[in-house]
């Protein structure tokens, strides 16, 4: 299945990230995440930041993973 025809099937739960935040959000999700809503909200802030269509970077991290204050 292309990409074009899974967006046009399911647009709101496609995120594109590249590799090396990809590495690293599993690292998160093995050492850091300590609860499954932890990665619920991850993955809630990747499909909020993805609704632009842009690829997410390291750039994103921190935005990705909140840190309590």
């Amino acid at each position: 299945m292309k990409l074009r025809e899974f967006e046009h099937q399911n647009p709101q739960d496609v995120i594109a990230l590249d590799v090396p935040l990809l590495i690293r959000l599993l690292e998160y999700a093995r050492e850091d995440a300590k609860t499954d809503m932890d990665l619920h909200n991850v993955s809630e802030s990747a499909i909020a930041l993805s609704k632009s269509g842009k690829t997410l970077t390291m750039a994103d991290y921190d935005r990705l993973v909140k840190r309590p204050s």
